[in-house]
């Protein structure tokens, strides 16, 4: 009876065994297979690339007159390097631009005020910042809304002389138009204003208004006189055959703009051109005068 206990108590111990060591070679197997084979995708690490130059503004909206913090880190700094700042409008059209040196230790600051003609649609803009290459650059964005809302209007120029009127059509912002009138004898038209802010002033002239043509009839620029001091910051739009665009800054204070041109109305120009006709005539007749009085003193001898 021992005897056999024993024999059976042995076999169940080699079933134990056998059993363990099955499960093991199992485990064995199916840890081989997951480490042979690669994970689907998997690429090899390689250390994150550390931007050259960074760059941030201290806010996410502007209106006109506020002042833009801009600031940031150039990694690598070489001495006498501008570093470049641009500001493009929704359009990419350019509003700002400035070169300033960083500092020893690569950062850099700059304010600027938003404000200014070109600062004329509200959306979305971006700042550019570039360093040396161009591929060391860095760009943000930010919203700017137009405080100042523009005011509309149309000016009906007439000339006294002739009686021919004009629609001079106009949108300002920063301040009003009081009143816009044709002076033939500088060749100008001249609009009175009353400005409480920087602002721009939009005229759309009829060139048979006021126009500045060169010797072959191509257009010329206007002169643009601000309180009697002359101008280079406007801009001419998308003139046409019938109109001038002009895009005129202005600031607080302002009160007159002339636009001198080197035509004007024809009427003027028959006016000058019957007034010629009128002066060649008063001579004619004062020679003829002339020579029958020389006639008359040869009879009397």
């Amino acid at each position: 009876m021992t005897l056999s206990y024993g024999i059976r108590q042995s076999c169940i111990n080699q079933k134990i065994k056998l059993g363990l060591v099955s499960c093991i070679v199992a485990l064995v197997s199916a840890l081989t297979s997951f480490l042979a084979i690669p994970p689907v995708g998997a690429e090899p690490l390689s250390p994150p690339v550390e931007a050259q130059i960074t760059v941030k503004i201290d806010k996410d909206l502007y209106n006109r007159g506020d002042f833009m913090i801009i600031s940031g880190e150039v990694k690598s700094v070489v001495t006498n390097v501008p570093l470049t700042i641009q500001v493009l409008d929704p359009d990419n059209n350019l509003v700002h631009v400035e070169q300033i040196l960083v500092a020893s230790d690569g950062r850099f600051s700059l304010p600027i005020k938003v404000d200014g003609p070109l600062w004329r649609m509200p959306g979305t803009y971006s700042v550019i910042v570039q360093y040396g290459f161009k591929h060391v650059s860095a760009t943000v964005h930010f919203q700017f809304e137009q405080s100042s809302v523009p005011t509309l209007g149309v000016f009906n120029v007439k000339d006294l002389s002739s009686g021919q009127n004009f629609d001079v059509s106009y949108s300002i912002t920063g301040g009003q138009v009081k009143s816009i009138v044709v002076d033939p004898q500088d060749i100008s038209l001249v609009a009175q204003i009353d400005t409480k802010s920087s602002g721009v002033l939009h005229l759309q002239i009829p060139r048979l208004l006021l126009d500045a043509k060169k010797s072959g009839d191509s257009d010329e620029s206007f002169l643009v006189f601000v309180d009697d001091d002359e101008i280079t910051s406007f801009q001419e739009g998308n003139s046409d055959y019938e109109y001038r665009i002009l895009d005129i800054p202005i600031v607080n204070g302002d009160t007159k703009i002339e636009i001198i041109g080197t035509t004007v109305i024809p009427e003027f120009e028959n006016i000058s051109s019957l007034i010629m006709v009128l002066s060649v005539g008063l001579v004619t007749a004062v020679t003829i005068l002339s020579k029958t009085r020389t006639g008359t003193k040869s009879l009397h001898f």
